[in-house]
């Protein structure tokens, strides 16, 4: 999983989009992803269709992508305009707003979506970035990629003890102590680096690859559904806070002060 190219993190994020034009290739997914995926909005269905039937840069194999591929590209970039104004997509890109995921349908006729589009996160305010749209309604633009699918569902994570790996990103998770599970940030980075062998906490497009579209309640159970957990992930706009994220993709600006659950990676 990409991690912001800035945060010292592993798989720092890296895009080639000079080689074909209009296409930037992801070095860490091997993705290739429009670069300008345009502002046009779209019911579900019609957004499939036109991944489906688009032919650019020589392929023809273009499709709608999963939601952990379109949480890949979240990104917190400084914006060297206004510092205190992210960027949630790498420059590399032109694109922002809400886009439709590959995810199924609920049985409510729900769609799900990824918003590029998450400024305004503070305290006061939850913000998502996991959204769900009626499939029907022209509520999301077409972010169209192409290159391998991603793994059957069925075989995503394996435990061994009480370390849960996901095979889709590669990254291991593990628990800390009941008596540290929620706690301040700081307190969160020292329980994680207590378990050593390089754990810490998530940042935020790592958290979110679990989170969203649901938490998997067999590979983490004991998750209650309303937590918000930590992530290592700074907010620029709101100094002294880092980005917490809950089952689904609900995000928000937390202060380092307040108490939100722990999960740590290495």
């Amino acid at each position: 999983m990409p991690n912001s190219a800035q945060l010292g993190l592993p798989n720092p994020a890296d895009y080639d989009s000079e080689t074909t034009p209009g296409v930037v290739h992801d070095l860490v997914t091997g993705l290739d992803w429009l670069q300008d995926p345009g502002t046009e909005l779209y019911p579900r269905a019609d957004a499939l269709s036109h991944c489906a039937e688009l032919s650019f840069a020589g392929y023809d194999d273009w499709r709608v992508p999963a939601f952990i591929e379109l949480v890949s590209l979240f990104d917190v970039v400084p914006n060297d305009a206004d510092p205190l104004a992210p960027i949630y997509i790498a420059p590399a890109f032109q694109a922002q707003g809400r886009f439709w995921s590959a995810t199924p349908v609920s049985s409510t006729g729900l769609g799900r979506l990824l918003d590029f589009t998450a400024d305004g996160c503070s305290p006061s305010q939850v913000c998502s970035i996991g959204v769900s749209g009626k499939a029907e309604e022209a509520l999301g633009g077409a972010f169209c990629v192409r290159n391998s699918e991603p793994p059957a569902t069925s075989t995503r994570y394996q435990t061994n003890g009480n370390i849960v790996t996901d095979l889709r990103t590669g990254l291991s998770w593990q628990s800390v102590p009941a008596g540290v599970q929620t706690v301040d940030q700081a307190d969160g980075v020292s329980a994680c680096a207590a378990l050593g062998n390089g754990a810490r906490l998530p940042s935020i497009t790592e958290l979110l690859s679990i989170l969203v579209p649901l938490l998997d309640k067999k590979a983490f159970p004991g998750w209650p559904a309303e937590a918000f957990a930590w992530s290592s992930s700074a907010i620029p706009a709101n100094p002294g806070t880092f980005w917490a994220g809950a089952i689904a993709g609900a995000t928000r600006a937390e202060p380092s002060a307040n108490h939100n659950r722990v999960q740590c990676v290495r």
